[in-house]
């Protein structure tokens, strides 16, 4: 399998956004967010909305988790380059 140095550098940055306390900043406050206007739409007409909320909850960990599986594929590259350069 052929890594690119695109996708090491976008390893990398995606390492970087996930240690930033910005990004953390920023996913607390959307679910934080989010769980306030699930939680205070209690209206028949809401039903809609809170299920969009509910959703918009559940995407959150995604985002991060497609951030993880990107910063571990780099990890593993530069691993495997490390690995290639001692056996030659």
């Amino acid at each position: 399998m052929s890594v690119t140095h695109e996708e090491v550098v976008n390893a990398a940055e995606a390492e970087r956004i996930l240690t930033s306390p910005v990004f953390k900043e920023a996913i607390e406050n959307l679910k934080n967010e989010y769980i306030f206007h699930w939680l205070n739409s209690r209206g028949i007409d809401d039903v809609a909305v809170r299920e969009d909320f509910h959703r918009s909850l559940l995407l959150l960990p995604e985002v991060e988790r497609h951030l993880r599986i990107m910063a571990e594929k780099g990890k593993l590259t530069k691993a495997n380059i490390n690995k290639i350069r001692n056996i030659a």
